[in-house]
């Protein structure tokens, strides 16, 4: 392993561009604009309104030098940045350049979710593994909203049956029940998603159909519908939801707090079966009514 030297700066927002060229002539192979302790603010969702929140006043650049090319380096940068008021020159910290392309593999591992139901990136894969591979599309089965779904869909899929996968993201909820035997349509809004499901389709030697049809333009009944979104998206999709589902509806990727919101939007066409909560996030199952 290579051995690198770390240097952090905190400056003033708006010295930001100044700075980083600064420490590039300096010699730094990389910088990065980063948050200080406590000052990251949260994700904007998808429901937040208004103007998004100024960002802090100051901010952490962080650049990287060869060991051996930092020989009165600090020094230097504090005499630079004299002038910029409130600047704060941190001390060089020893780093380690690492094989990122297998390193990053040590965050996915086998996830045996339900007898029957193990989901596996490709490198760790066994027989009858649902394989996928981790990248941009969001469902590798580690987050609990997406656990939730792959378990209900294992239980709930029938041979013969049709599933609908709303925000099918990797495709590994459709592929679940395409492999039970069902005829699986996953539709998501980001192209991206819809190349990886393809590939995670052809990958699993299954077949099911993954495209950018819009919900209200999807046709036909489906005995079991699986959403995976924001609670806002999944109230506004009810109707939806409705008219399309004619058996099981499995819902997740919803805060605690607006859970009953959901419940409500379809307690006219739906009955409640099962609700389960993992930390702040909650799933939920339900049955049309006269189903």
């Amino acid at each position: 392993m290579n051995e690198w030297s770390e240097l952090a700066v905190v400056i003033p927002r708006e010295a930001a561009d100044e700075v980083s060229a600064l420490l590039f002539h300096l010699g730094a192979e990389g910088v990065q604009e980063d948050f200080l302790p406590g000052e990251r603010p949260p994700p904007r969702q998808p429901w937040d309104e208004g103007p998004e929140p100024e960002p802090p006043a100051r901010l952490l650049l962080k650049g990287w030098w060869p060991a051996e090319a930092t020989e009165g380096l600090v020094e230097t940068l504090q005499a630079a940045l004299e002038d910029i008021e409130g600047a704060e020159v941190g001390e060089l910290a020893e780093v380690f350049a690492t094989d990122w392309a297998e390193s990053w593999k040590a965050n996915f591992t086998r996830m045996p979710l339900a007898p029957g139901l193990v989901i596996s990136p490709p490198w760790m894969a066994e027989p009858d593994d649902v394989i996928i591979e981790p990248g941009m599309a969001f469902g590798t089965g580690d987050h609990p909203s997406t656990r939730a779904c792959l378990i209900a869909t294992h239980r709930l899929a029938r041979p013969g049956g049709r599933c609908l996968d709303v925000g099918t993201g990797s495709g590994v909820i459709a592929l679940v029940a395409a492999r039970a035997g069902m005829d699986a349509w996953g539709i998501d809004i980001d192209p991206e998603c819809i190349r990886a499901s393809l590939e995670n389709a052809a990958r699993n030697m299954l077949s099911a159909r993954f495209d950018e049809t819009p919900l209200a333009e999807v046709p036909g009944t489906f005995e079991l519908v699986v959403a995976n979104v924001f609670a806002e998206v999944l109230i506004q999709m009810a109707p939806d939801f409705a008219r399309l589902c004619s058996g099981d509806l499995v819902l997740a990727g919803i805060l605690a707090d607006r859970a009953d919101r959901v419940v409500a939007a379809l307690e006219a066409d739906f009955s409640l079966l099962l609700r389960e909560q993992t930390g702040e996030w909650v799933s939920l199952e339900l049955r049309r009514r006269g189903a």
